[in-house]
């Protein structure tokens, strides 16, 4: 990639946003811009390279910070491919796909490194949470996906949720050295709760491998950032006032770590969004403490799968969860006017209690 010697902001009101966002503070629930490629030189020696790209159904950018801009664009260009064959492997929604012939078949042998490292991931964190994260939560998720929309439950809902809220047990996932199997007929996964986190990770593994020492891939509010050793470089992230999609309501710093956020103020299926696409494996229902939950922990895909297991936790037991751990974390109330934070998150600003 030849870069002119005198760099121009690209004119275009979004992307003049979009670079600003990525200089200064990347929104966490995603930065609106055009796609492609994206070139502005920092300092004399220094650019800031970033392309943009679909990826499972949502928006996925990837910036880094190098002296050399063709090296960041190989480096890039490996990453999203390492990103698209993860995605391949772990969604549910090509019939063809590993999941896919699982929840089918009931059972799946030979698995691929990267089905069995996340199927081992989502039962460590099962256990850890007790229960909190399960991914064989699809029934009851498909029943939702298939009720006509905005969502109003009767009785025969009430009890189709019941009947499929029996299903969901991490338990009855066995894994072993031969594949993976259900031990109740009728179970099914969704490695949505941490899949992007996974599929976030394996782009920074390419990134690093392609020798990028400072990176941020934000994928739809999941995000995780690469600084090296330096510690002048950190990235400011935000995160999105669940209230008002449109503003930021807290900036921490992110430096070798990740967030995971998730909240029910962009995918919901009633018009109160007591129904949206996280549901408490213990009930059978969306959880209703908190309308948007932030996790920081050192890999994506545990901050993705814990910031989906603490929307279930009440506020003293996330906190009890998220210390054992070692993860930071930032809640909403479920109407978004109070805000609770770990006491070392590393937030450089907005209001929020420390619990």
């Amino acid at each position: 990639m030849r870069v002119p010697e005198a760099m121009e902001e690209p004119c275009s009101p979004d992307r003049r946003r979009l670079l600003k966002a990525i200089a200064g503070v990347a929104a966490a629930a995603g930065v609106v811009g055009g796609s492609g490629w994206f070139v502005l030189r920092r300092e004399r020696n220094l650019f800031e390279v970033r392309r943009e790209q679909t990826l499972m159904q949502t928006s996925v950018a990837i910036t880094c910070l190098a002296d050399d801009v063709d090296k960041a664009g190989v480096a890039i260009d490996a990453a999203f491919r390492r990103m698209a064959d993860a995605v391949a492997v772990l969604t549910r929604f090509d019939p063809a796909s590993p999941v896919a012939r699982l929840n089918r078949d009931g059972h799946l042998e030979n698995l691929s490194p990267e089905l069995r490292e996340v199927l081992q991931r989502s039962l460590a964190i099962s256990a850890i949470t007790d229960g909190d994260f399960d991914i064989s939560v699809l029934p009851v998720l498909e029943y939702f996906e298939s009720m006509r929309q905005p969502a109003v439950l009767d009785t025969r809902d009430r009890t189709q949720i019941g009947q499929r809220d029996q299903l969901i047990n991490y338990r009855r996932i066995a894994l072993n050295a031969r594949g993976v199997r259900f031990t109740q007929a009728g179970m099914a996964v969704t490695l949505d709760g941490l899949a992007k986190g996974y599929v976030i990770d394996q782009g920074i593994v390419a990134l690093r491998a392609a020798g990028i020492e400072h990176a941020l891939v934000d994928a739809g509010g999941d995000v995780r950032a690469i600084s090296g050793n330096d510690f002048r470089h950190q990235w400011h992230v935000g995160i999105v006032d669940p209230g008002n999609i449109d503003q930021i309501a807290s900036v921490v710093t992110l430096r070798n770590a990740a967030l995971g956020t998730s909240g029910n103020y962009r995918i919901f299926y009633s018009s109160d969004k007591k129904l949206f696409h996280v549901i408490n494996p213990h009930t059978g229902y969306s959880p209703l403490n908190y309308s948007s939950v932030t996790v920081m922990a050192e890999t994506s895909v545990d901050a993705d799968a814990m910031s989906v297991a603490a929307a279930s936790m009440p506020l003293p037991r996330l906190r009890e969860v998220m210390a054992a751990q070692n993860d930071q974390w930032l809640v909403f109330s479920r109407d978004a006017r109070n805000s609770w934070r770990s006491r070392d998150l590393p937030q450089v600003s907005g209001q929020a209690e420390v619990a």
